[in-house]
């Protein structure tokens, strides 16, 4: 009676949605499509799609205050719109810290491998230009690491383990997850870890909340952006599955508290805000 589904990928379930009208869905990181891939609000469907940005600007607040080198970067799967997203929050955390939190940080990007968006905007940064390449992820990774990156923020899907694998193979270099707790990811396999922490979509909260909606039968099909604001972005800050210091988690909580209360307000693909010009820069 219930289905959940994760990924763009399934988008077109729209379409029997709309012909089983007495089944419900709930769509992760995407909203229903119909048979034109159109965009639909279905009251059997459920689609969330989150604030990508918001978890990237607190990805590169942590990158610009944790580095030791002053060189930072991030690496992406294809430039869609979520993936955009986390990119230029990204880039906008470190700017923001640069500026605020006394870092000195420069983002550093490989125009080879610059990523075009769904638009056909260059929008630079360093894409695979897949999500299940690990050989080019590797390569983007030892690449931006040689260049005297020390910290990469991996928004990449698979491809990101080819990431994983470059900084385990080398000393004093760490990755930033993304999407869920990528600590576990990051073991080398001899007590040490790669994992700095993670940039979150809190998916499974509000898989909760719906689950518990038709259960209650409150449920409503509509497809709705969620954000700091119902606790649905964020980074790992629970003791174990991150490695920041003290000062860093002290004024990553004043960021979170600013993003959440509104002075803050991270650019993303389609925002009128920049990277050089948002809101609490």
């Amino acid at each position: 009676d219930v289905l959940v589904l994760p990924g763009f990928q399934f988008a077109p379930v729209g379409v029997l949605a709309a012909e089983n009208e007495d089944k419900k869905v709930i769509l992760v990181d995407t909203p229903p499509q119909n048979e034109a891939g159109e965009d639909v609000e279905l009251d059997n469907v459920y689609g969330m799609m989150f604030s990508e940005q918001e978890s990237g600007f607190f990805a590169g607040v942590v990158a610009a205050l944790e580095t030791k080198t002053g060189k930072v970067g991030s690496v992406h799967g294809m430039a869609f719109p979520p993936v955009v997203n986390y990119q230029f929050g990204f880039e906008a955390g470190v700017a923001y810290a640069n500026k605020h939190l006394g870092a000195s940080a420069e983002v550093i990007s490989l125009p080879s491998y610059a990523g075009t968006d769904v638009t056909g905007t260059n929008v630079g940064s360093n894409y695979v230009g897949d999500f299940a390449d690990e050989a080019t992820g590797k390569t983007i990774g030892s690449t931006l690491y040689d260049m005297g990156c020390d910290i990469l923020f991996v928004a990449a899907g698979a491809s990101g383990n080819g990431v994983f694998t470059a900084a385990k193979e080398r000393d004093g270099v760490f990755c930033i997850g993304c999407d869920v707790d990528q600590y576990d990811d990051g073991d080398r396999g001899d007590g040490t870890n790669i994992i700095l922490t993670s940039a979150l979509k809190v998916m499974h909260l509000n898989v909760d909340r719906q689950l518990q909606a038709i259960l209650d039968g409150t449920f409503a099909g509509k497809n709705e952006v969620l954000t700091v604001q119902t606790d649905s972005t964020g980074y790992v800050s629970a003791d174990g599955p991150h490695q920041l210091s003290g000062d860093t988690v002290a004024k990553l909580k004043e960021v979170y508290d600013k993003v959440k209360s509104g002075p803050i307000v991270s650019p993303g693909n389609f925002t009128e805000q920049t990277v050089n010009d948002f809101p609490g820069l």
